[in-house]
């Protein structure tokens, strides 16, 4: 529930604060932040939540270790070269590519990737708290940053929020972290086949983040009107915030469903139920959404967002599909079939940039919602 709120805060609050174009110029750093840093980790919670509960009790803290470790030397390597990048393109053309602003992008990534490695440890663990407030307070740093430093520095004092935000959420992983990490443990091998699995199951879920998020590059990119930028952000940011709620539902019970003593047929009955009961809930309320958008964006992120209306239609759309994708998705990983994840993934990209190509130009922020749409629809089905 607090991961539901905060998303709707950062996306009524903000936008309403910023302005539509100072909103689209803040929603592009923040989503290469936060589609980088899910890319670079995604993957990295299913393996721990799969594997390590399924280990003998005494070597679980030991594996989450050695899972740790080996995912982080190669983020670690992968975080080098994208700063390497930044560099580059910081040197070659300073106008376009701003050194502060660039700066403080890279930073924000590096912090968020190592707060996302070290609770996926604690997730593999059981340890499901910290995992889940994780976003709420960050969330909730992010807006109060944004309304302290957007009035003293513009749109760079938005971006410093963002970093802000990423401390605060590496904070809260070193807390979690520091009794793993201090923990005497002899050392296990990692199961056989769990590096394959995780690479697949990170394969797949970065192409599915593509088709979430790219809606707002996506637009950026095509569509004529600057403020279509800040619309598909706003409808995307709220849409996501509800399915990621939703996911996160699932990812939490993932490590106790896990376990060795866990029936398979009883675990998946486990997941089918709670899907049942989120669609019960959001089916609904998406309807009821629907029939009063026209009046209601308007009145609650103010009449500056009334353009914003028709891509809440598709948003409302993919935010439904939301419990059937992470039902198909935690079946997958219980069964151990992780190409189920990545075929998912291919299609939902795929059906991503087709539609996009087809419909932002001529529909602006409603062809940037209606291309995730399409992505979801098409990973739900494969």
């Amino acid at each position: 529930a607090a991961e539901m709120a905060t998303p709707l805060l950062l996306a009524t609050v903000v936008p309403r604060t910023l302005g539509p174009a100072d909103y689209g110029r803040f929603a592009v750093p923040l989503t290469v932040v936060t589609l980088g840093s899910l890319a670079l980790t995604l993957g990295g919670p299913t393996l721990m939540a799969r594997y390590v509960p399924a280990a003998a009790p005494g070597d679980r803290v030991a594996l989450a270790r050695a899972i740790g470790g080996r995912l982080a030397r190669g983020r670690a390597a992968q975080l080098a070269v994208i700063a390497a990048v930044a560099l580059v393109a910081v040197v070659w053309n300073p106008a376009r590519v701003p050194p502060l602003e660039t700066g403080l992008v890279v930073a924000a990534l590096a912090l968020n990737v190592a707060t996302s490695l070290a609770l996926q440890v604690g997730l593999g663990l059981g340890r499901t708290g910290a995992w889940s407030v994780r976003y709420p307070i960050q969330n909730a740093v992010l807006i109060g940053a944004v309304l302290v430093l957007y009035p003293l520095a513009g749109a760079t004092g938005a971006l410093v929020a963002i970093l802000v935000s990423a401390a605060a959420g590496a904070a809260l992983a070193a807390a979690v972290a520091r009794p793993v990490v201090a923990a005497r443990t002899p050392e296990v091998p990692v199961p056989v086949g769990a590096v394959r699995f995780g690479a697949l199951q990170a394969a797949g879920a970065a192409l599915v983040q593509f088709a979430h998020r790219g809606g707002v590059l996506a637009v950026a990119l095509l569509a004529v009107a600057p403020a279509a930028t800040g619309f598909v952000a706003l409808a995307t940011g709220i849409a996501l915030g509800v399915t990621y709620a939703v996911l996160q539902a699932f990812t939490v019970t993932l490590p106790h469903l896990a376990d060795s003593a866990a029936s398979p047929g009883a675990a998946e009955a486990v997941l089918r139920r709670l899907a049942g009961g989120l669609l019960a809930v959001l089916v609904p309320v998406a309807a009821v959404t629907a029939l009063v958008l026209d009046d209601a964006v308007p009145a609650v992120f103010g009449s500056a967002y009334a353009g914003a209306a028709p891509a809440f239609g598709p948003a409302l759309a993919l935010v439904v599909l939301a419990p059937l994708n992470a039902l198909a998705v935690q079946v997958a990983a219980l069964r151990l079939r992780p190409e189920a994840a990545l075929s998912s993934g291919v299609a939902s990209a795929l059906a991503f940039v087709l539609v996009a190509g087809a419909t932002i130009p001529g529909w602006g922020a409603a062809g940037g919602t209606a291309a995730a749409l399409a992505g979801a629809a098409a990973g739900a089905l494969t």
